[in-house]
């Protein structure tokens, strides 16, 4: 998928769960240059930029939204890639949390449109499925996270 500013914004508005009328109102940016913004067929003025470092839903997105770099994670507001907390989990909650941010994932890029239907797709199953395949790297992972 792109990584345009267009991009990052459509997927900053799915994110924080606001149609494009909702989202534009709430920055105060007019409908159709939001709408222009969103599929890339104008770039958005200093003006209307920093409003996304003012509002308080989309502060914290607004340097990934203009650099594409430390996207933070949905759940945190923390930027991705930023160890300053490290939680320790129990196998039984990580793997029921993994579960649920794949899940929450899969979601969320069915919104992008990346699958053509949703009805019979089971988030559930593909989250287990997931983790059984992921949970080997994830563990040598965590192992090498221990030594260093």
């Amino acid at each position: 998928m792109s990584n345009t500013f267009a991009t990052r914004l459509k997927q900053l508005r799915i994110s924080v769960d606001e149609s494009q009328i909702n989202f534009a109102e709430m920055l105060e940016i007019p409908v159709p240059s939001y709408r222009k913004y969103e599929k890339g067929e104008r770039e958005p003025t200093l003006s209307v930029i920093s409003k996304f470092f003012e509002h308080p839903k989309t502060k914290v997105f607004a340097q990934w939204l203009i650099t594409g770099e430390n996207h933070p994670n949905a759940t945190t507001n923390t930027p991705i890639g930023d160890n300053s907390y490290t939680p320790v989990l129990s196998e039984e909650e990580f793997e029921k949390q993994f579960v649920s941010k794949a899940k929450e994932t899969l979601m969320f890029l069915c919104h992008l449109g990346w699958f053509k239907s949703t009805k019979t797709a089971n988030f559930e199953t593909s989250g287990k499925l997931l983790l059984r395949d992921l949970k080997p790297m994830l563990i040598g992972s965590f192992k090498k996270a221990k030594s260093a």
